[in-house]
């Protein structure tokens, strides 16, 4: 009888890990989008803010841009893909560009959202690269940079 005590509390242990490992797993798998928001003018007509989204998008996707943010960043090691070209086809599925809403000190205000789509696990690449992206709008809008913080 004791044997079956020590191999239903085993038994229970592995069940209760193996759990958990597919919990985090899960968890981690989520789909997690990272965007930087970029005010617009309040006053503007939502069929513009809309184009300057599908303009700046189509601005963003060229392959020139694409290929410098995955040699600033490393991508090719970092998603361990064999060349930039890879990582700029990747790029080029993941990148957001809509237009949102951002809070400031005068209340909700439309916003143009710059960033990635991707995973949980990958939070910390996604933002690296929504900065870098950030960086590339502000040279193609002509708009000079924020100053750092």
């Amino acid at each position: 009888m004791q044997r079956w005590i020590v191999v239903g509390v085993i038994a229970m242990a592995m069940a209760f890990g193996g759990g958990l490992f597919a919990f985090r797993t899960y968890k981690q798998n989520r789909p997690y989008p990272v965007w930087v928001p970029l005010p617009i003018n309040p006053e503007l007509p939502t069929e513009r803010q809309d184009a300057i989204a599908k303009d700046l998008k189509t601005k963003l996707l060229d392959r020139k841009i694409l290929v410098q943010v995955s040699k600033d960043l490393k991508l090719t090691d970092e998603w361990k893909m064999g060349s930039d070209a890879q990582c700029v086809e990747e790029l080029k599925n993941r990148i957001i560009v809509r237009v949102g809403e951002t809070t400031n000190r005068t209340g909700r205000i439309p916003s143009i959202d710059v960033g990635m789509n991707g995973k949980a696990k990958e939070r910390a690449m996604s933002e690296k690269i929504s900065m870098r992206l950030v960086k590339d709008v502000y040279k193609i809008l002509g708009i000079d940079p924020p100053p750092a913080r």
